[in-house]
């Protein structure tokens, strides 16, 4: 019918090179490096000289494309473009390319392009795509998926017609996982939206919620940061993962003429990840499962992502390897160390600088590395001064609400960074963690299986949730990552 023809290739960008400057004086990058999470057919790409007939005049292509699509459609797709363009924007603090770029109908790819430009240094850009374990919802089906209507429709029959969309998703995820779930699958855009909706850095002090007339307060939580530092995810798999490395390289010699040159080889190991199941339990009350409103809706879906978030972010930090968990970083053999003294001891500037070195000397160091510690932390380094009498801190500002800045890299608070090692007669000591975040893989084997238990409680008409999962955490090169676990604070 000519309205599928062009191709989309969603991808993380891995390396870029300057390449070329435009004669407006704009820098040209070429992505050297790259990693696809998906490619499909559609009728309104990123790029429309990639796709099938593209030898054809592009004029021809367009007016037939145009020929399929209603007025309204038009609108739908322009609105959703420049709703894009305003939550990149948001997201990267550059509001005053909002207007330029709606109006002169660009593309959220190209203003992408030009945060990367202006901002090298800075977080990942955000993907398209779907990943290869999620399946490509719309806007709308995204906005309408509810989990109210998953556990009422778990709880009793009745309320399955109610839940077609939901039932339909959960089936569409079983045929592309392999198998089916104990009670719902819950997709992972479904839960990336809710990610990027809530509170900043996907959890923190949430605001009080309005619900029939009354406060609800949710609890307070630490904020749980690893997978917004950029951490690789790899989803949609099923056996065992294990990704070659190369762990030494050949060696280069100097020869006299006419001698041979001496053999040496490659060595190469493997980075395993295998499936730990992570499961969270929660319960509500019959009343509050009956009510449709959002704000009970929001209730639900913020409680069970906030426990399945804090609980992976807490395995990605410390885990610690036995007992079910993933190993996580501090528990990672190889990784770079600073010690502060015998008992541990106050950090100052030269431990962080220490810290930058450890990574450097590997030849690890990225410009997208960033400090991770815990608020006693914080609160320390903000009082220490660089040198005495300068009234410059460690800790800096950052240009995001939430941030600060050490030796010019970013540095982010969570209280999942533990603060009660030990080491000699020290105590409640904490970590520091610095390192190229996106050296942290993070192994998905299923989507989320949401599980209802209407009988545990049935005295009461109350509902027993069980939320599962199935993720590893490995560290890419040991070498990426370095960390402070005796500071005083």
């Amino acid at each position: 019918a000519g309205v599928i023809r062009d191709v989309s290739i969603g991808y993380q960008i891995l390396e870029l090179e300057k390449t070329d400057t435009t004669e407006d004086g704009k820098d040209v990058y070429t992505v050297t490096r790259w990693m696809p999470f998906e490619a499909s057919l559609v009728s309104i790409p990123a790029d429309h000289t990639v796709g099938i007939g593209r030898s054809q005049p592009r004029e021809t292509l367009s007016l037939k494309r145009s020929k399929t699509m209603s007025e309204n459609q038009i609108r739908k797709q322009e609105a959703e473009r420049a709703a894009d363009i305003l939550a990149i924007c948001r997201n990267y603090d550059c509001m005053d390319l909002a207007q330029e770029y709606i109006e002169q109908g660009r593309s959220p790819d190209e203003l992408r392009a030009e945060i990367l430009r202006r901002m090298p240094e800075s977080k990942p850009l955000p993907l398209d795509g779907p990943m290869p374990s999620e399946l490509g919802l719309s806007r709308g089906e995204l906005e309408n998926f509810s989990f109210i209507r998953v556990i009422r429709a778990q709880r009793d029959p009745r309320y399955q017609k109610e839940a077609g969309l939901e039932l339909e998703v959960s089936r569409a995820m079983a045929e592309k996982l392999g198998r089916d779930p104990q009670g719902f699958f819950i997709p992972p855009e479904v839960l990336k939206r809710d990610l990027s909706t809530g509170t900043p850095g996907l959890g923190g002090n949430l605001v009080p919620t309005q619900h029939m007339g009354e406060q609800f307060i949710d609890m307070l939580r630490a904020r749980s940061h690893v997978l917004n530092l950029g951490a690789t995810i790899i989803s949609g798999v099923r056996g065992n993962i294990a990704i070659p490395r190369q762990a030494g390289g050949a060696t280069a010699y100097w020869v006299a003429e006419g001698s041979a040159v001496t053999k040496s080889d490659q060595t190469f190991d493997q980075v395993t990840l295998t499936p730990h199941t992570v499961g969270a339990r929660t319960e509500y009350t019959r009343r509050m499962v009956l009510q449709s409103s959002p704000d009970v809706e929001m209730i639900v879906r913020q409680d069970l992502v906030n426990v399945l978030a804090s609980a992976l972010d807490l395995a990605a930090i410390n885990g610690s390897g036995t007992n079910n968990e993933p190993t996580g970083i501090l528990n990672t053999a190889g990784i770079g160390s600073v010690a502060i003294g015998p008992d541990g001891g106050p950090v100052d500037y030269t431990h962080i600088v220490d810290l930058l070195a450890a990574i450097a000397s590997a030849n690890a160091d990225t410009a997208s590395m960033a400090f991770l510690t815990n608020a006693q932390v914080q609160a320390a380094l903000l009082k220490v001064e660089k040198a005495a009498n300068t009234g410059q801190f460690v800790w800096e500002a950052g240009t995001q609400p939430g941030e600060g800045r050490m030796i010019g890299y970013r540095a982010l608070v969570s209280n999942n960074v533990p603060n009660n090692l030990t080491k000699g007669a020290g105590t409640n000591l904490s970590a520091i963690i610095f390192g190229n975040w996106s050296d942290l893989l993070v192994g998905s084997w299923s989507a989320i299986d949401l599980l209802v238990d209407p009988y545990s409680l049935s005295d009461s008409g109350g509902v027993r949730v069980v939320a599962m999962q199935d993720v590893d955490i490995a560290v890419r090169h040991p070498e990426s990552f370095a960390a402070i676990t005796d500071a005083q604070a």
